[in-house]
């Protein structure tokens, strides 16, 4: 699609798209900029046919009409075949709760969780945040190099998320690394479904604590799992790992996602650091504009469960729509310059976390996280530069805009003798 015509957006005709490819991994800014330009409402065949929204008054439309536009996703028990959720194409096995359900399910899910991850609730975890980045930084402190992906972006988040579950900590990695892989790894890969089972130690490991808990509850997430209800009923083996999933999936990557891009751009526009350095108080500002323009969370998909008529956008019931939210970050219909960063800007009505029923239920958490991540890095290592030749970025950014590796040099510094416990 780099030089091709955009051609009507119908599906008669459509475009040639796929969001999982390399290609639109290294050039989708571009890409989105003239889809929006020349055909906002694009169809593609690929995958089985859908569309692609990416102006950001559609997506804010779809996203207010949860009952026309459903997350759902189901499972056959017998086949296992599946059918809707938030990923293009499908990913097997797995049913996130509460990101692939709808109505009443999705109230009851939301309900039980929200307490855990409201801001107040996230407030009391920000000291133990600040102590888990100090003592990761102080394993590199004095060496004057490391990798802002494996040192900091990716264990941080995956160690506070275990806290909030009632893991050891020790166990971030076993976790953490095959939803990394999952992420990136595109849905046709070969190797795809070795990567999905990857996370069978996880799943295992929430049935032992679970079953560990009915017998010594204990006040954290895992315990409210083994001993909670929803509209009366206990959460049952499959709603726990189903749960458990969508949570760790959300806690391991999004916040890593953000944090690369984040400290990737700040190393190359050192007025800006030295700006942010000289007023961290400019900091939760400046992380929404962090979040609109690099999106971390780059699409995701919604079902149409019924024939619906949005605005003029004709849809069938059965129909899928990729909802591009990075693309509506970039509108310049609602963004002045949405191409540039502005650490001020101001009002930023961004969809980055989402838009409707399903905005991110961790998106107070992930703030936080980002804010003590930047803090101790501009605070103990100022001077930081990436090391530009030797980042990888995610091969597939459909779900997630990530990094794999980005090498960093700095002063050395001394350590303040936190730790991890």
């Amino acid at each position: 699609m780099a030089n091709d015509p955009i051609i009507t957006g119908d599906r008669s005709c459509p475009i040639a798209f796929d969001q999982h490819s390399v290609e639109h991994a290294r050039t989708w800014p571009e890409q989105m900029t003239r889809i929006r330009a020349e055909c906002p409402r694009a169809w593609t065949d690929s995958y089985g046919g859908y569309w692609i929204a990416s102006k950001f008054e559609d997506i804010i439309g779809i996203g207010q009409r949860p009952e026309s536009f459903t997350a759902h996703k189901a499972i056959d028990p017998v086949t296992g075949e599946v059918s809707g959720g938030v990923s293009i194409p499908p990913v097997p096995s797995l049913r996130a709760i509460p990101n692939e359900t709808a109505g009443d399910e999705w109230r009851g899910a939301r309900s039980f969780l929200d307490r855990r991850f409201a801001p107040r609730a996230v407030k009391t975890r920000q000291d133990k945040a600040k102590q888990v980045a100090a003592a990761l930084i102080d394993e590199v402190i004095e060496t004057g190099k490391f990798d802002i992906v494996e040192d900091l972006a990716n264990p941080l988040p995956a160690i506070v998320t275990m806290e909030i579950f009632g893991f050891p900590l020790s166990e971030w990695r076993d976790f953490a690394d095959p939803f990394h892989k999952m992420t990136y790894t595109r849905r046709d890969d070969p190797g795809f479904l070795d990567t999905v089972r990857g996370l069978d130690h996880f799943l295992e490991r929430v049935d032992e604590e679970i079953e560990l808990r009915r017998k010594e509850p204990r006040d954290d997430l895992l315990g409210m799992m083994a001993s909670g209800t929803i509209d009366g009923q206990p959460l049952d083996r499959t709603y726990c790992r189903n749960m458990a999933t969508n949570i760790l999936a959300g806690g391991v990557d999004t916040t890593t996602a953000l944090t690369s891009n984040t400290l990737i751009y700040l190393s190359q526009n050192p007025e800006d650091r030295a700006r942010l350095i000289a007023d961290p108080s400019l900091l939760p500002i400046a992380c929404e504009e962090f979040v609109r323009f690099f999106s971390p969370v780059h699409s995701i998909g919604r079902n149409a469960a019924e024939d619906v008529d949005m605005n003029g956008w004709q849809f069938r019931k059965g129909d899928r729509v990729l909802l591009a939210f990075a693309s509506a970050n970039r509108d310049a219909d609602v963004f002045d310059d949405p191409g540039r960063v502005i650490l001020d800007r101001f009002p930023n009505k961004h969809v980055a976390f989402g838009s409707g029923q399903h905005r991110c239920l961790g998106s107070f958490l992930a703030r936080m996280m980002w804010e003590v991540m930047v803090t101790e890095v501009l605070t103990r290592m100022p001077d930081y530069k990436v090391i530009e030749d030797r980042m990888v970025s995610y091969p597939s950014i459909a779900s997630v805009n990530g990094w794999i590796t980005i090498p960093a040099t700095f002063t050395p510094g001394k350590k303040v003798g936190a730790r991890i416990e």
